[in-house]
């Protein structure tokens, strides 16, 4: 345990030296933002943890290790009008009734993102207001994994794209792009309560735009996603009331980036939330009990975001199914 907490605290201050920097201007960013109250009160460090439909979209290979069959919502009110939506269902699949007897187990969910924002001021080349615009981006994912063996599983995500900017084009119609992206993971419990979790995200995922209605001279434009692989590893204590865990996260295109966060736990009841997303604090609290015999959580986190105009709040709402 003393060994767990050290290579804890060496990863938390390591990530407060390296200041995040020129990462901005790349396509697909609401894709990775986080997802879900839980997650992002725990700094998004999330690759290795196999709990809730939200696993899924961090990585596909926690899906067999689900306990329970879960619906997830979650709603995130972001500075600027912005907004992030997720809908997720989730669960494993077992092949006998027996699950102590059955090493082969699988796991599938499909989610849906949604990212938008409304009132863009428009203005033409003189400064004077002409309309105001909106535009809203969309991810549809279907999951799937395997597990071979009760310590090591494979999953992969493939995922439809969809952007949209209404009343743009000459005839007022909808400049739109679709794309198709795939990422990979993979998950391992090399001892009882500790996890470890590596998954390449955004395999092949691009928008492709043409302007030939909107410009007098449109062009075709093709805007790709970062693909970046994260590295997880999260930790248990036995007694069951503390998770800690930690996520690096690189591309070619970007500055690696940070992630670590901690849960304290009581009974079934609630849980308290605390980490870094980056370099930005985060906290969150979550509470549980029984709706018309239904498990029910309902969980926020607020993020603090530096030196932008406003802090994250993120509300998310999950059944246990």
């Amino acid at each position: 345990m003393k060994k767990i907490l050290i290579l804890f605290c060496i990863t938390f201050f390591a990530g407060q030296l390296l200041a995040k920097d020129g990462d901005g201007g790349y396509a697909g960013a609401f894709l990775r933002m986080g997802m879900g109250a839980r997650a992002k009160a725990m700094g998004d460090a999330y690759t290795a943890v196999p709990e809730g439909a939200v696993a899924g979209f961090y990585n596909p290979a926690l899906l067999p290790h689900l306990k329970n069959r879960q619906l997830s919502l979650s709603f995130a009110f972001l500075p600027l009008d912005r907004k992030l939506d997720y809908v997720g269902y989730a669960q494993s699949l077992q092949p006998g009734k027996d699950e102590d007897e059955q090493p082969f187990k699988a796991g599938f969910a499909a989610a849906w993102v949604h990212a938008g924002t409304d009132n863009i001021d428009g203005r033409d080349s003189n400064g004077n207001h002409t309309t105001y615009f909106s535009n809203s981006e969309n991810a549809f994912y279907l999951s799937f994994a395997i597990s071979p063996s009760s310590i090591l599983s494979f999953g992969v995500s493939g995922k439809v794209l969809y952007n949209r900017f209404p009343n743009v084009e000459n005839d007022d119609g909808a400049l739109t792009s679709t794309g198709f992206g795939m990422d990979f993971g993979a998950f391992l419990t090399p001892i009882p309560n500790v996890m470890c979790g590596l998954v390449i995200k955004d395999h092949m995922s691009k928008y492709s735009w043409n302007t030939d209605n909107v410009w007098d001279r449109g062009t075709s434009t093709v805007n790709n996603f970062p693909k970046t692989t994260r590295f997880g590893v999260a930790c248990r204590i036995p007694q069951q009331w503390l998770l800690i865990s930690a996520d690096v996260e690189n591309s070619k295109e970007q500055n690696p980036c940070y992630h670590v966060g901690c849960e304290l736990s009581y009974l079934d009841i609630g849980a308290i939330r605390i980490g870094f997303d980056e370099n930005y604090p985060t906290f969150g609290i979550g509470l549980s009990g029984n709706i018309l015999g239904v498990r029910a959580n309902v969980n926020y986190a607020f993020v603090d975001t530096g030196d932008a105009p406003g802090q994250d709040h993120i509300f998310s709402w999950t059944f246990d199914l």
